[in-house]
């Protein structure tokens, strides 16, 4: 009885809640901007070309350091975007035994296409908002980014 207890307890403070609709808002509007990328990928595999975009080149093993995963799932991940030619593997200009990766010229555009379609989204439902609103949003902002990178780190 008393974990129940401490759960209703918990569920009561308004950090918790927040916490909860903030859960909720991130999940809807993720699988909203979903529907705005192409279907023929995955979003770990988005994730890991959004990576490789920011990273310009990376090694398999950094990658999947960097995106939380397995080294095999990672390599898995890298070996059907290199299927798909959204990446290239080329020799480590500073170990010629290793290989990294890198966005082909396909797969950044590729990118940038699914980046400016869910940009354009969000771009919509922000214009439609009030003024006092899309303050609040701007002034929001550099608290989400901080979640975000406090929750990255492992």
């Amino acid at each position: 009885m008393a974990s129940a207890r401490t759960k209703n307890e918990r569920t009561e403070t308004s950090d918790y809640a927040h916490a909860a609709a903030l859960r909720l808002a991130v999940v809807r509007i993720y699988r909203a901007l979903r529907i705005h990328a192409d279907r023929k990928i995955t979003p770990s595999q988005v994730s890991a070309l959004a990576r490789i975009e920011r990273e310009g080149t990376v090694r398999v093993g950094v990658l999947a350091q960097l995106e939380g995963i397995s080294p095999a799932s990672m390599s898995k991940i890298v070996d059907s975007l290199e299927q798909l030619e959204l990446v290239d593997r080329v020799p480590d200009s500073l170990d010629g035994r290793a290989s990294v990766i890198q966005l082909s010229t396909g797969g950044l555009e590729f990118f940038f296409e699914i980046r400016s379609a869910s940009t354009e989204a969000l771009e919509v439902v922000i214009s439609s908002l009030s003024d006092d609103e899309r303050l609040l949003l701007e002034q929001s902002l550099p608290i989400l980014e901080k979640i975000s990178e406090t929750l990255q780190v492992k």
